[in-house]
């Protein structure tokens, strides 16, 4: 995660909050923010743990000429929608990610189910997370899909039983890679969308992020203001990319931004992601 200087100290709700910079990050151990409207839940004070396991591609491997351009969106499944929950890291990756991989691979079975990921973390503490820890799982465990998981898209309390568990191994991740952030983001990003690799990306959003409207979000013009304050930290899947920027896709049901969806620059991304994870292909037993 990037360090920032440290210039003033802001409340946001009954959070605290650090000013810094042009971007405002949560203090200390910030769960996801109750009332925020939408889910949130991107733990913005853990730091991004290392790879420990690269993830295939799924495509041939690019050279260091990458395309211009390139989209996954072709495999794409429709946006979800995390309700209030703090899952947004197991829907950025189990849902919009896995999504992509199950198309990508011919695999029957997708949508998968993003509670069997965060119930296991939470434990019934709705505190959020990152995406290193739901990738290590899904590494070593793969994740079920949402057809076969009883518990739903919202109990983070009651834990995956015998069944749910044998169904997930047949659809480990063959890993993941984590991706530099700052200025080295965006060639990681068009490395690894163009070798079938979707992205999950980590960041501070402001409350104006909330309201995004179709227009907004499809023209690539977004920025928070200055004095826009921070809502808390949140997870999407970057799908696309382009000279401009990249697309990406987020949890917040289809009512939000572009129809779930929305475009931001190259600048917007690389100014505030703290963290991002490319997902290897789908390892089936």
């Amino acid at each position: 995660m990037r360090s920032y200087a440290l210039r003033t100290i802001a409340v946001v709700g009954t959070a605290a909050c650090l000013s810094l910079g042009s971007a405002t990050v949560a203090a200390a151990a910030p769960a996801p923010n109750q009332s925020a409207r939408h889910g949130l839940g991107l733990r913005l004070d853990q730091p991004a743990a290392p790879s420990r396991h690269t993830g295939l591609p799924v495509l041939p491997s690019k050279s260091a000429s990458v395309p211009t351009s390139y989209s996954l969106s072709q495999y794409a499944i429709s946006p979800g929608d995390q309700g209030q929950v703090g899952s947004c890291v197991a829907w950025s990756t189990m849902h919009s990610g896995y999504g992509i991989l199950m198309n990508e691979q011919g695999i029957s079975g997708s949508p998968m189910a993003p509670m069997y990921i965060y119930a296991q973390i939470a434990q019934g503490d709705d505190e959020g997370t990152n995406g290193n820890v739901a990738l290590d799982l899904a590494d070593s465990q793969g994740v079920d899909t949402a057809s076969d998981y009883w518990q739903g898209d919202f109990d983070y309390t009651t834990q995956p039983d015998s069944n749910e568990r044998a169904n997930a191994i047949h659809y480990k991740l063959s890993g993941y890679n984590t991706l530099s952030t700052g200025s080295g983001l965006k060639s990681a990003v068009q490395q690894s969308i163009s070798q079938g690799m979707p992205v999950s990306v980590g960041l501070p959003v402001h409350n104006s992020f909330m309201d995004l409207d179709a227009q907004s979000a499809s023209d690539y013009s977004y920025m928070p203001g200055q004095n826009d304050p921070v809502a808390g930290g949140h997870e999407m899947a970057v799908i696309a990319y382009n000279s401009q920027g990249v697309t990406l896709e987020n949890s917040w049901g289809t009512n939000w931004g572009n129809s779930g969806y929305v475009n931001v620059s190259w600048t917007f991304l690389t100014r505030y992601v703290d963290e991002a994870y490319a997902l290897g292909k789908i390892t089936q037993s």
